[in-house]
């Protein structure tokens, strides 16, 4: 597998915010976000591939995991789903000791092995705001599947209120469900979650929509490992 880091730290997004976690940062990614805050997984023109990844194998990778005293594992990238039958090979050795949460982009179908083995999608579908082409950005297919799963969460990143009548138009047209959406602070460092945070809270309030916590950059900024 290509792996960018195995650490612990707390989950600092979404509807598990607060709970101590293993991370599998997975290396590689479809998309390139303008604001991404884990460049050295997928930008080589400014970051060195060969140091910045690991090819290790799978029984190598459960090894580390199981090493960990938790078990709540989120698996995070770069774009997780771009190794997904990896992933499903090492997920079969992992349950049902560990419960998964994988975080994606929303742009790559998952298999039905992968998907039974999963316990929490964290979808964080791009907009406009990402810098990527709009056809990249928004999959029917995808949205489709991800909209029908019940162990699925949408978060959108957030940088003003602009973006809300993207969000809004996304959610009507894939018929995603109020309470399964929350908006995320477009922040990599703690100054700029400072500044945006308290309008993001707001526009989900005053939307009816769930509000995603950053605890990490909140604690870290943009330190990696943490």
């Amino acid at each position: 597998m290509k792996i960018s880091e195995i650490f612990t730290s707390i989950q600092g997004e979404g509807t598990n915010a607060g709970k101590p976690s293993i991370f599998l940062r997975t290396a590689e990614c479809n998309l390139k976000c303008t604001w991404c805050d884990t460049k050295y997984t997928w930008d080589w023109k400014n970051f060195d591939y060969s140091k910045e990844v690991k090819e290790i194998s799978i029984k190598e990778v459960k090894e580390r995991l199981e090493q960990f005293n938790l078990r709540h594992l989120v698996i995070t990238g770069g774009e997780p789903l771009m190794q997904q039958d990896d992933l499903a090979e090492l997920l079969v050795h992992l349950k049902p000791e560990f419960y998964i949460e994988i975080e994606t982009n929303g742009t790559i179908l998952p298999n039905n092995a992968l998907s039974a083995l999963v316990d929490q999608w964290n979808v964080s579908p791009k907009t406009k705001n990402s810098g990527n082409p709009l056809e990249l950005c928004e999959d029917n297919e995808c949205y489709a599947f991800f909209s029908k799963q019940k162990n699925c969460y949408f978060k959108y990143v957030v940088e003003n209120k602009d973006d809300l009548m993207e969000i809004h138009n996304l959610m009507k047209k894939h018929r995603l469900e109020k309470n399964r959406v929350l908006l995320m602070t477009q922040a990599a460092t703690k100054g700029e979650l400072l500044e945006r945070e308290s309008n993001v809270f707001l526009m989900s309030k005053e939307n009816g929509l769930g509000f995603s916590p950053r605890m990490h950059v909140a604690k870290w900024g943009s330190q990696r490992g943490k």
